[in-house]
């Protein structure tokens, strides 16, 4: 039986790289970003684990670089030449309940990838078109500086079934990430290359339009509705019509894009997946077999 994830009235952005995150000028960056849309965005506590406790500040964002890159301890030697991993919570005020969570590690015998998360309360985004519209615009920033091999936007107030306690993370492992179509999905270039720049863009869905290194396809015109199963049939159809007859042959139907609503582990064998850029994280060596 799968574990079922209750589903919460919240909007989400989930976001996966293999650029490094144990730097200052990330820490840097993603403030500047985050803090350029106005209170709403603006954590108010933060913490490595909750409950988090420390008051967020932004006159002294040293204080949680330091939370970011694991401690005061992680100095640029240390994150270059042993294996680190620090995650970072920060959590804002009603009325949006704004969170994040950032994950990141520079050596493991698992890989995952690098992560953003960013979750806003679904009853604040429907007070009007222009703040789901600076939702949107706050995710094509985080997605133009951190070039996702992949992003989405979702509703996740529908439980979600799921095949393993890591629920969300699954499948992160580099080898094998195939993920399913959400509402918004960013594709990076690993799945710009597997697929093709012109064949994204010509989805047949709601919108396309290029963000930064990525390619964005959106299902639907609002994140508020259902999306239709028969048009998440087609576009995920006319995605798996575009591969190579001989390798859609060989895999058989359902390889790429399913299943549609839940977190599973992909075998390589049976699902096409793109090849990762598993060397350029934190510019370190990694194995043959990663």
């Amino acid at each position: 039986m799968p574990l079922i994830i209750p589903g919460k009235p919240q909007i989400d952005f989930f976001l996966r790289t293999t650029k490094p995150f144990h730097n200052e000028r990330a820490v840097k960056d993603f403030f500047q970003i985050v803090l350029s849309y106005g209170p709403d965005y603006r954590p108010v506590k933060y913490g490595r684990s909750e409950p988090v406790k420390e008051l967020f500040d932004e006159k002294h964002l040293e204080k949680v670089a330091s939370a970011w890159l694991g401690g005061n301890d992680c100095t640029s030697e240390i994150l270059e030449s042993q294996y680190c991993l620090s995650q970072l919570m920060m959590k804002g005020r009603p009325s949006s309940k704004v969170t994040y969570f950032v994950s990141w590690r520079n050596w493991t015998d698992r890989i995952l990838f690098n992560v953003i998360q960013a979750t806003i309360a679904k009853n604040f985004l429907k007070k009007g078109r222009q703040e789901m519209d600076k939702y949107v615009s706050l995710c094509n920033d985080l997605v133009c500086r951190f070039s996702p091999v992949h992003a989405e936007i979702y509703d996740f107030t529908s439980a979600i079934p799921c095949t393993a306690t890591e629920s969300m993370l699954i499948p992160d492992d580099l080898s094998v990430r195939c993920p399913a179509l959400k509402w918004r999905t960013y594709f990076g270039l690993p799945y710009i290359n597997l697929l093709g720049k012109e064949t994204i863009l010509n989805a047949p869905c709601w919108k396309t339009e290029e963000i930064g290194d990525t390619i964005a396809i959106q299902l639907t015109e609002s994140v508020f509705e259902d999306i239709p199963s028969e048009l998440r049939e087609k576009v995920v159809e006319y995605f798996e019509e575009s591969v190579d007859p001989e390798i859609r042959a060989g895999l058989g139907r359902g390889f790429l894009f399913r299943p549609y609503h839940a977190s599973e582990k992909y075998d390589r064998k049976k699902k096409l997946v793109p090849e990762f850029p598993i060397r350029e994280l934190f510019g370190k060596y990694l194995p043959e077999e990663f």
